[in-house]
């Protein structure tokens, strides 16, 4: 059976997440660090959530403001279904202004939505009051569609479209278009899982809400928020809970004044493709650490891309174009202008990364920087005195590659720590090289180790690789063309031809500085 279910994320400096075997005996929420950490959260997940017999579903017909059905768990009263005792349920046709309430303490509830739709002039047509948990099936190749009132008659729940005080399931091989046009679109004050589905929600305030938590298998999610979040999770007093865990599905996730996806405690990304653009605000958030091992994600606007205390990216493919940071680390107790460490941190240990910040820092840690593998490309700022890298404490590096480059000329330019085991190099140019000129190093037997064509003039250049060795000599060149395959300013393959050489040089220490070329 799938009751407990254990979400194992194997990192190479940790493998997280939320544990134990119930909300008061959890592993302390707010130690994280970069130690090995196995932690078990408790879900309504079971197997039998997702078996149902839809010919032996008892029937409930909305027809305008009238509704029919033929059981005794159902009662009827004007407009209003509610449901008293478990089972498994089909809901059908049109309720145009009208209700269902879920009103069966303790009880397992499975609802399927056969092509119904469902309005309220005053309130959220879809209430679920009470039960163990609510199972909503989208029945294939229906589509169903869930709006609720513009102005709401009283202040207190539910205040979502498609609203539960308790922890419920969406899943399905059919359609479900929510619109939350005074507060949430899907919202429940305990767990929401999506499993499957076509799911497509707006709302006022936040578009998907699971308070203890919000995990997402599958499915293809559209979901809008204009005050609030796209998907949230908001606990923050269980612990191990108010975190969001999505293991695949297909997202195009947009707020315009707050986060793509926020979770109080967690974000986990184990896959998935998402379009992301969050204009005021950030693109993932959470308060005590984001951890993308696999996935394709673009954050295509935002004004920080990722921010959390503890940051870690093993794998996957990540986008991000920011206003201010893209990656940012940080306890939020630093104030601004100071250069003490908050003990944040972010990992980078595999995966392909690509910035372009207009106004703040590439990667910004208010306190470390590990960087263990993976290709990072940084295309800094035009702004002073914001840099490509930015860090309060250390940015040691021993494996993958990093280019970072910049326009500004001020003494905030970084590069990595001297305690790093991995060569690399800083070099500062006499004067800025146009933007879309490229970068080229190679060694002395003409072998490429990066060909970079920065977005904005650069001044500056960070680079660090495992292929450069202490003791060898390498030749820098700008300008020229390629003709191997372009990603977000990296080339792999091809060959690099008719650049003007600026400098040839040999490496003598894990760090090489040059200016003045």
């Amino acid at each position: 059976m799938f009751r407990k279910y254990l979400y194992f994320a194997l990192l190479l400096f940790s493998v997280i997440f939320i544990s134990s075997c119930s909300k008061n005996s959890l592993l302390d929420e707010e130690s994280d660090d970069d130690s090995d950490n196995v932690r078990v959260g408790v879900t309504h997940e079971e197997a039998s959530d997702y078996v149902y017999d839809a010919s032996t579903a008892i029937g409930i017909v909305f027809n305008g403001t009238s509704i029919t059905t033929s059981s005794s768990n159902v009662t009827v009263s004007g407009s209003t279904a509610t449901i008293t005792a478990g089972g498994t349920y089909t809901i059908s046709g049109s309720l145009t202004n009208g209700q269902l309430i879920v009103n069966a303490s303790g009880a397992v509830v499975k609802i399927i939505m056969n092509g119904v739709t469902m309005a309220n002039s005053s309130t959220s047509p879809f209430y679920i009051k009470k039960s163990q948990k609510t199972i909503l099936i989208l029945a294939d190749n229906t589509t169903n569609k869930v709006t609720d009132a513009t102005s709401y008659a009283s202040s207190d729940e539910p205040n979502a479209a498609i609203f539960s005080n308790c922890d419920m399931t969406i899943f399905g091989n059919g359609a479900l278009t929510v619109n939350g046009n005074k507060y949430d679109g899907i919202a429940t004050d305990d767990g929401l899982i999506i499993k499957s589905g076509t799911i497509n929600v707006t709302a006022v305030d936040d578009a998907i809400r699971g308070k203890d938590y919000l995990i997402v298998r599958d499915g293809t999610i559209t979901a809008k928020g204009n005050t609030g979040h796209a998907l949230k999770s908001n606990n923050d007093t269980d612990k191990g809970y108010g975190f969001i865990d999505v293991e695949g599905g297909t997202f195009n996730l947009t707020s315009t004044s707050a986060d793509g996806i926020h979770a109080k405690k967690r974000v986990i990304i184990n896959g998935g493709t998402f379009s992301i653009a969050a204009t005021a605000s950030q693109g993932l958030k959470a308060d005590s650490s984001v951890v993308i091992n696999n996935g394709t994600i673009n954050v295509s606007t935002s004004r920080e891309g990722i921010e959390s205390f503890v940051i870690k990216i093993n794998g996957g493919s990540t986008n991000i174009t920011a206003s201010n940071d893209g990656l940012n680390a940080t306890a939020g107790t630093v104030a601004g202008g100071t250069e003490s460490n908050d003990g944040s941190c972010i990992y980078i240990n595999g995966g392909t990364i690509n910035l372009s910040v207009s106004n703040g820092d590439g990667i910004d840690s208010n306190g470390n920087v590990v960087m263990t593998g993976g290709t990072v490309s940084v295309h800094g700022p035009s702004s002073q005195p914001e840099v490509a890298l930015d860090y309060n404490g250390s940015f040691n590096i021993s494996g993958g590659t990093l280019i970072a480059a910049g326009p500004n000329s001020g003494n905030m330019i970084q590069s990595v720590s001297s305690g790093s085991s991995q060569c690399s190099l800083k070099i500062l140019f006499s004067s800025n090289i146009s933007a879309g000129t490229l970068f080229h190093l190679q060694d002395a037997s003409g072998n490429d180790l990066i060909t970079f064509k920065p977005t904005r003039a650069y001044y500056y250049v960070v680079f660090s690789s495992s292929a450069l060795k202490s003791g060898s000599t390498y030749y820098l060149y700008t300008g020229g063309s390629s003709t191997g395959t372009e990603s977000n300013g990296v080339y792999s393959g091809g060959a690099y031809t008719g650049g003007t050489l600026r400098k040839f040089f040999t490496i003598s220490s894990t760090q090489t500085s040059i200016s003045g070329i």
